[in-house]
């Protein structure tokens, strides 16, 4: 009896495990898919907004006094430095190499400009 006991507690402890691994199954495939769905969500306003986020950067560019590129270039650098002082802020990601501080400060007067 002990013994069918220790089987019975072995089965639904390996019941919990496989349950525990098809809900996380579940919510990753479930992320993906709502991941996707947004993406595409953006990609359609993107195209329908297209014409009048051009005539923001060329207006933007022109107020700061540099190119279109190059607003673009520090738009860019701006969100990948956000990104990562998110990831840093999380530390969900064990690997993520320290921010050099001088990289986000240079940003700051064209990210508090981008911000009108």
């Amino acid at each position: 009896m002990n013994l069918e006991i220790m089987k019975l507690k072995r089965f639904m402890l390996s019941l919990t495990s496989f349950d525990h691994q098809r809900l996380i199954f579940h919510a990753e495939r479930q992320t993906v898919r709502k991941a996707e769905m947004a993406r595409l969500a953006l990609h359609i306003w993107l195209n329908q907004h297209d014409l009048e986020l051009e005539k923001w950067k060329a207006k933007k560019a022109s107020e700061l006094g540099i190119s279109v590129s190059e607003l673009e270039q520090q738009l860019l650098a701006t969100a990948e430095c956000q990104a990562i002082i998110a990831k840093k802020k999380d530390k969900h990601d064990s690997e993520i190499k320290p921010v050099d501080p001088h990289s986000c400060t240079k940003l700051n007067p064209v990210k508090n400009q981008l911000k009108t």
